[in-house]
């Protein structure tokens, strides 16, 4: 099923969120890989990287580009939100996640990640659940076929 053509032509918050986290978050992971090309963890801009942490990245932002361009930056920011809200209390609050130093045992991620993690997830679930994106679209018409004749 295809999205409305309304929200695919117009640029609604919640595609905008999309597009800004699908540029962050490409960019963020193209860097990585010159700063931390292998699993050695690398500090960019505080967060701590390495070539999973790079991948993770980089399919999220080319998702997020994805979602903007294709018509689901709604759908998007939720899922984005609610799994990457889930991924900062995580690694916030439940040291278990972490084996050998690294999250979940396959990347480094520290507590300004987890941090930098739980703010976007909170912007993308509350865009993509609560901002209302779809404007009334009145056909020029409509005011006269509603008019009560006596």
């Amino acid at each position: 099923m295809a999205a409305p053509l309304q929200q695919r032509s117009t640029w609604t918050a919640n595609r905008r969120v999309a597009l800004i986290i699908g540029i962050v978050f490409t960019v963020i992971g193209l860097v990585g890989f010159f700063i931390a090309p292998g699993m050695a963890q690398r500090s960019l801009l505080g967060l701590d990287v390495d070539r999973v942490h790079n991948i993770v990245h980089l399919v999220t932002g080319l998702l997020g580009l994805i979602a903007a361009f294709t018509g689901w930056p709604r759908l998007f920011n939720q899922i984005f939100g609610v799994v990457y809200l889930v991924i900062g209390l995580a690694g916030l609050v439940y040291p278990a996640f972490y084996s050998h130093g690294m999250l979940f045992g396959v990347m480094h991620v520290n507590a300004v990640g987890h941090v930098f993690h739980l703010v976007v997830g909170v912007i993308a679930a509350y865009v993509g659940y609560f901002v209302h994106d779809y404007s009334r679209v009145e056909e020029p018409y409509a005011r006269e076929s509603q008019r009560r004749t006596y």
